[in-house]
Formats: structure tokens, sequence, C-alpha cells
């Protein structure tokens, strides 16, 4: 155990010199590891972009299936304007769009490439799949859901089911697009509004 940089300034001084005795100072010097912290980003910043990864074709391209939906999905492609459009399902999204919606905010699309909301818990359906964050301050808007999480950390089955319950409950699924993908996003300085792009022949704005 060593003595945190915030408990030396919330102590007397015969306090501190005490608790040093007792477990020691600190350890190391927060302007350093701030340092460090930035040098390993740096580190990690490439210039080609998105072009570093391997594309999933080819060889790959059962890499980017979605098991969790039937493969033959279709639908016609919308050419429509939306107030708001919301990029992702995962708890980002759904707490963006269920603030919308508390607000008077109707007309929501979320755009999302996989098959229903979840985010990460939509993929993850592994045997034991867990969060390893304490479940009452992960999940969003449990007392809006008056829902109480079944575990400490909940299993992934739950917290899919409480992505779920917040689209329902929120009528985030009356204009979802799943199964879907933006390929492109341009501002129009102009019309003061997006044009979007998706790989699905759609053309919102």
């Amino acid at each position: 155990m060593r003595l945190t940089h915030n408990l030396e300034y919330l102590m007397d001084e015969k306090a501190r010199q005490l608790l040093i005795e007792l477990v020691g100072g600190r350890a190391y010097d927060p302007d350093a590891l701030k340092r460090k912290y930035l040098q390993e980003r740096d580190r990690r910043l490439r210039p080609e972009g998105s072009a570093q990864y391997v594309s999933t074709k080819g060889l790959f391209k059962n890499f980017s299936r979605d098991p969790w939906v039937p493969a033959d999905f279709k639908r016609d492609a919308l050419l429509v304007h939306t107030e708001v459009i919301i990029v992702g399902g995962g708890f980002g999204g759904l707490l963006a769009g269920a603030r919308l919606h508390e607000a008077g905010c109707r007309d929501i699309r979320v755009i999302e490439i996989g098959g229903d909301f979840g985010g990460t818990w939509y993929w993850n359906r592994y045997p034991g799949a867990m969060c390893d964050i304490e479940a009452h301050i992960y999940l969003p808007l449990l007392e809006e859901l008056a829902y109480a999480p079944k575990h400490r950390y909940s299993y992934a089955p739950e917290l899919l089911d409480v992505s779920q319950r917040i689209g329902r409950r929120y009528e985030l699924y009356d204009k979802a697009l799943f199964q879907t993908a933006i390929t492109s996003a341009r501002w129009d300085d102009g019309q003061g509004r997006w044009h979007v792009e998706t790989n699905r022949g759609d053309r919102l704005t």
C-alpha cells in the first residue's frame, strides 16, 4: 500500500509523517507518469490511420459476418430527412437517444451495424461473458427503467436485455436502421444539415 497523491493534502503534517512511516511515501511522480502515458499514446498513432488494419474481405470475410441475424436481410433504401441521426446503438447512442426523447425529440434515427441495440453486449455472447464494472455504476438509466441488476457484476445476457429495454422504453426501435453501416457523412454549410449515405443505399439528411 502506498500513500496516495491526494491523501497527502488532506492531513496535517504530523498525521502525514505518521502515515508515511507506516505505509511509505508516494512512490511515483504524477507528472512523469502523465508524460509516459502521452509517449505511449503517441507510439500508437500511425499516419496511415484505418489503412493499418487488415480488411475483413476474402480470406477474412467471415470475421465481419453477424452470427446473430439472418445473412439474407434486405430492406428498401430510404431517401428521407430526420431531425437526429445517432451513429451506433451501444450505451452511448442509447443514452443520447433517451435524453433527446425526454427533451421532446421524437424524430430520432439510430444507425447500427449490428442487428439490435447493445453495442459490445450485442456482439459478445460467449459463455460467461460479463462486465468487470459494478452493474449499478455501469448500466445506464436504471432509475428511469425501474430496473435493479440481478448481479453485482452483470452477465452479458442481462446487459443486452437492458439495452433492449432502453430501446423500447424510449421508442428508439421505431426508426432504427439495424444491419446498416454509414459509408459517408458530409456537412452542407449552405443547407445547415448533414448528408449521410449507407451501405444499403440510404441517402439521409
